[in-house]
């Protein structure tokens, strides 16, 4: 049965169990390109989406983005506000995948369906099959999530990705809070959580494009610590 020590939530740093795409059965996304646009929203973020993807940004203060309601944005913490921040129009994409990806996770946990959450328009490698083996267990233990977390982005790095010709990577450093996500039961009801659940931690996260188009590639939990 799942619980949050899965999730390394309960503040003990627990390791999940990585389980990839043959387990689940799911084959990678389709890269092209199309795919992607069709995800983004916004006719002007299409219209400029070439030049955004090939630019990058450096220097200067923090880019962020205004909230959502399926993940709402909150400013950064201090630990996070005073690290070198990059802004330009790369950025601002970054942190719009960033969301997305998170939007598609919240939607992929509440309704204990991975398919159709758009996980795969926002994530790849790494970032996309501990997703999906995410929502795999939570269906086993028969849970759900509901409500949202809160998240404060700040994209620290951009620039091109060693080895691969044409393509870039980004990095970015988030606060996770968890304070209002909780587990349910399918038929969501509340259950009880540890006394000493770790409600904020941080996040490493590594974006690259895939065929010039801009996914969440990885993302390193640092529960041994709040923020």
């Amino acid at each position: 049965m799942l619980n949050t020590v899965n999730w390394g939530i309960d503040g003990k740093g627990g390791a999940m169990r990585r389980l990839g795409p043959s387990f689940l059965n799911h084959p990678l996304r389709d890269t092209t390109r199309s795919v992607v646009v069709r995800g983004l929203v916004g006719a002007a973020l299409l219209a400029t989406l070439g030049a955004l993807l090939t630019a990058c940004g450096n220097g200067g203060s923090a880019q962020t983005l205004d909230g959502a309601s399926a993940s709402p944005y909150s400013p950064p913490p201090p630990g996070l506000s005073s690290a070198k921040a990059v802004d330009g129009p790369v950025a601002v994409v970054v942190l719009r995948v960033y969301q997305g990806y998170w939007a598609a996770q919240i939607r992929a946990m509440a309704t204990g369906r991975a398919d159709g959450s758009d996980l795969s328009t926002y994530a790849t490698g790494a970032a996309l099959s501990e997703s999906y083996a995410d929502v795999v267990r939570l269906v086993s233990g028969g849970l759900r999530m509901a409500g949202a977390p809160r998240i404060r982005p700040v994209v620290t790095a951009v620039g091109s990705l060693p080895g691969a010709r044409g393509e870039s990577q980004a990095t970015l450093q988030d606060c996770l809070d968890v304070s209002d996500w909780h587990q349910v039961t399918a038929d969501g009801k509340g259950i009880s959580e540890p006394d000493h659940r770790l409600l904020r931690y941080s996040l490493v996260v590594t974006a690259r494009t895939v065929e010039g188009a801009w996914m969440i590639s990885q993302v390193t939990r640092e529960t041994g610590r709040t923020c």
